[in-house]
């Protein structure tokens, strides 16, 4: 970034306002020199400040290129205008070859554009897009490649009440086809949410044949969904038949995209929410009425969430409103020197019995109403506290270098011999020998202090200060005593955690292209194996692969697509639509490896991999989607593949997208 005096900026504006340093012809040649170089100098400053303000205010543009899909239709009328700043821009006809581009666009912004078609020959589509951040010139072009459209026509479904075989009315049913192009799996955050309501294609009711109609493209199927809730109180009134379809929030898909075209008649199931007392009865082995510590209910969507002991009738009230099925659920619990197991009550509705299916105590039982009551009994299981062996009921896992307490939770109360307790950091090293290369494991010791709480039923294992592991850290506990029987127990805890590096960041520029060829800019990344003889490896064409940046563990999504490589000099522009998800969520399509720096004919045991230019350690690489053979990128000889990436960070809602230019290594 350039900085200038405050003289220079006033002087830059003085000038942007007034025009140049007047300069008089007075017969002294230096001073006019001196007066018109330094009118040069404040025009250059003005202009490069103007620049900086134009590109401030608008850095971003994006290009594309709209394509039909259908035969015989073609894209040649399209126009294309955008959403930003809460108003559409003016429409713009493709070129000849269907390519568009807007310029002056703010960077990082969320904007939709549509593409329609002034003969109507397909139908307007609509694409969620994000423009570029900023870039060392100011101006980020994104490349949003094929826009594809299609013909479209009259889809009629008609949706009919199961019972009563009539249509249902007012149902809100529309098509998933507002299209997200840097990445196919948008979080649904507000901006998402405002581009399906606004832009997707919406079926209307058709009185006089009873049926919806919903215009849908022929060539580029979406998925069909719909709500229900006809008088706006949250609820669902309609569900399909099956009691397998996806719901999420009130949104039921009615028809996936393959199925749309035979599609003609739905039938859908009124919802019944149930809504009732349920009042629980619960017994121990001999059969008396108990007190428990809390019973409580999951997925009572609208009802209670714990019930209440009602003295009088020695049970467990709980009003009950829910869709679908109600768990009931009695923790265990300690009393009387005797330890009663936990259970869980499962309610659900029988329409074909027309009464309550319940199963509890490893048996099913029908059950009706009566006076709007589900009357419930449950026995309870018991042991004797002298003979309950220690068990970890759950485990609160290490988490990163800094917070890495390990918790344990336990049934009974024990006391821990510190030295039955070890805490480990995992390294891993190659060590190099007579031609031969191994990955050796070092464990090292960690400080550690042990913590009994919560009636001595919790176990907490706090390292004193930071882990360093480049693997894993591991916790293990072994023998425990039982202060109920008194006894020595095997409690054999083993967990095992990957640390992140404390303060870790995601960088995407760690992201590297390597041929794995054991050269890296044409030159041997290793001359002699550890035998001391000559590696005899070639400069070939090695297969490209990317690896990842690290600290992936900060990744929500990543994809990428193939743009363009250039090979021994020769661009080659790369086919579209070869985007690559590697991860969304809990799913990755990525390998791990330990990357080491050793020669071709050096002998390796393990998960060690030669050939790479990166430094000795564990990186994620995954094979590119373009099968590419290159070789390394050197003076005279260009070798690079540029790709577009997309990726979203853990409790982030913005969408990072650009482009590289990766050297092959």
């Amino acid at each position: 970034m350039f900085k200038y005096s405050k003289i220079a900026l006033g002087l830059a504006t003085c000038f942007a306002l007034t025009g140049c340093l007047e300069v008089e012809d007075d017969g002294n040649k230096e001073i006019s020199n001196q007066l018109n170089e330094q009118n040069q100098l404040l025009q250059s400053q003005v202009d490069l400040l103007q620049e900086q303000q134009d590109n401030a205010k608008a850095p971003a543009a994006i290009r594309g290129t709209v394509v039909s899909v259908s035969e015989g239709v073609s894209a040649a009328d399209a126009q294309v205008s955008i959403f930003w700043d809460n108003a559409w821009s003016d429409a713009v006809a493709v070129t000849e070859d269907g390519s568009f581009n807007f310029t002056g666009l703010p960077a990082g912004r969320n904007i939709i554009v549509k593409v329609s078609s002034e003969s109507d020959v397909f139908m307007t589509r609509y694409f969620k897009v994000r423009t570029g951040g900023s870039v060392a010139n100011g101006v980020h072009t994104t490349d949003l490649f094929e826009l594809e459209v299609s013909e479209g026509y009259t889809k009629e479904i008609s949706i009919l009440d199961s019972e009563t075989n009539q249509p249902i009315k007012n149902l809100t049913i529309w098509a998933d086809d507002v299209f997200g192009l840097q990445n196919r799996n948008w979080n649904r955050n507000t901006y998402d949410r405002k581009a399906e309501i606004n832009y997707s294609s919406k079926a209307t009711f058709n009185e006089e044949k009873g049926v919806y109609e919903i215009q849908v493209a022929k060539d580029l199927p979406a998925n069909i969904y719909y709500k229900s809730d006809l008088n706006g109180d949250g609820n669902d009134n309609y569900v399909p038949e099956s009691t397998n379809y996806l719901a999420n929030n009130g949104e039921i898909m009615l028809a996936d995209a393959s199925a749309i075209e035979s599609m003609d008649v739905m039938y859908l199931v009124a919802a019944n929410h149930h809504e009732f007392t349920v009042a629980l009865t619960v017994l121990d082995e001999e059969g008396n009425t108990l007190e428990v510590k809390r019973v409580y209910a999951e997925g009572n969507d609208f009802g209670e969430k714990y019930a209440s002991f009602n003295e009088e009738t020695k049970q467990y009230d709980l009003e009950a409103h829910f869709v679908g099925s109600l768990e009931i659920v009695i923790p265990g619990f300690e009393k009387d020197e005797l330890v009663y197991g936990s259970e869980n009550i499962h309610i659900s509705y029988d329409l074909a019995l027309s009464a309550f299916e319940v199963y509890s105590n490893y048996r099913n039982s029908s059950v009706e109403l009566s006076n709007n009551t589900l009357n419930l009994v449950v026995k309870l299981q018991t042991e004797e506290l002298s003979e309950t062996t220690v068990r970890t009921i759950t485990t609160v896992e290490a988490k990163d270098t800094v917070d890495n307490d390990v918790q344990l939770y336990l049934n009974v109360p024990v006391e821990v011999n510190t030295d039955n307790v070890k805490a480990v950091a995992v390294n891993h090293v190659v060590e190099s020998k007579d031609g031969w290369t191994t990955l050796q494991t070092v464990e090292t010791d960690v400080e550690h202090d042990v913590k009994l709480d919560l009636d001595n039923t919790r176990i907490t294992v706090a390292p004193k200060k930071e882990v360093v592991a480049n693997h894993r850290y591991r916790v293990s506990i072994g023998e425990v005593t039982n202060t109920i029987s008194g006894k020595n127990e095997q409690l054999n805890f083993y967990g095992e955690y990957s640390l992140p590096a404390a303060n870790a960041v995601f960088d995407i520029n760690e992201l590297t292209a390597d041929n794995f060829n054991y050269h890296t800019n044409g030159t041997l990344i290793v001359k002699k194996n550890s035998a001391g003889e000559d590696s005899w490896a070639w400069d070939y064409d090695g297969h490209v692969t990317f690896i990842l940046p690290k600290n992936l563990h900060l990744v929500e999504k990543f994809s990428y697509s193939v743009v363009k490589y250039t090979k021994n000099n020769t661009e080659t522009t790369a086919d579209a639509n070869n985007m690559r998800e590697v991860i969304n969520g809990d799913y990755h399509d990525y390998s791990t490896a330990y990357l080491a720096k050793i020669a071709q004919n050096e002998n390796h045991h393990g998960e060690v991999r030669g050939g790479s230019a990166q430094e000795n350690g564990y990186r994620a690489r995954i094979w590119n989607n373009y099968d590419l053979r290159m070789n390394d990128n050197k003076t005279g000889s260009k070798n690079t593949v540029t790709i577009n990436y997309s990726y979203q960070l853990k409790g982030s809602e913005d969408v990072i997208t650009g482009t590289l230019e990766l050297p092959i290594q």
